[in-house]
């Protein structure tokens, strides 16, 4: 596992590692969850615009990771929390899912 990772809360150090991160996420209710979401989109936005709208640059780098062996359990992972966005994208004939938005 990686170094924790360093930000600046008003002001105070504060080092997360992913064991934290994953814990207050799993504390969350889904309210919160949701929020989170949109607190990393705004951030996506505001900070790395030539990741495409939502970091989309960032996920393809990341199946690389978890294609790794040992790292299964984040894959299986991954795909659960994704898998529901099938519901919001409409099926096309050829299997293939259309856009989200009309």
């Amino acid at each position: 596992m990686k170094e924790p990772v360093s930000i600046d809360l008003a002001g105070a150090k504060i080092e997360l590692t992913a064991e934290v991160l994953a814990n207050a996420f799993w504390n969350m209710d889904t309210v919160q969850q949701a929020d989170f979401f949109e607190e990393l989109a705004k951030r996506i936005q505001s900070q790395s615009p030539h990741a495409y709208s939502y970091g989309e640059m960032q996920w393809c780098c990341l199946q690389d990771e978890m294609r790794k062996p040992g790292r299964e359990l984040a894959n299986n992972m991954h795909l659960a929390l994704s898998a529901f966005a099938y519901d919001f994208w409409p099926q096309k004939w050829n299997g293939a899912r259309e856009g989200i938005y009309p």
